[in-house]
């Protein structure tokens, strides 16, 4: 149910074949394109598999790191070594302090 907020129910490998289908079109897109016109048809993707959850959708440049903000935590993914682990905010806090 797409209630605006979070998804309430995380498919993790339709997520991560989504995920990896719009890193691999932008790296096709690249070949052939701008950046920018890349980024854009990328960006219009995540718009299509999330809708309004977007903004719950970050995301790097290059559409290779996404992290998911849902009820059960924090989804992070790196697209192109196709790992992911769910985390909470404590753990993502502690991680990033720890390294700092």
């Amino acid at each position: 149910m797409d209630d605006g907020i979070a998804p309430r129910d995380l498919k993790v490998e339709i997520i991560k074949d989504g995920l990896r289908n719009i890193r691999a079109k932008y790296k096709e897109c690249q070949t052939t394109r701008k950046k920018e016109i890349c980024y854009a048809i990328a960006a219009n993707e995540l718009m299509s598999m999330f809708g309004s959850l977007v903004p719950n959708v970050w995301h790097d440049p290059e559409m290779r790191f996404f992290i998911l903000k849902g009820t059960e935590g924090f989804f992070v993914y790196d697209a192109d070594l196709d790992k992911l682990r769910i985390l909470s905010i404590e753990e993502i806090v502690t991680i990033i302090l720890r390294e700092t």
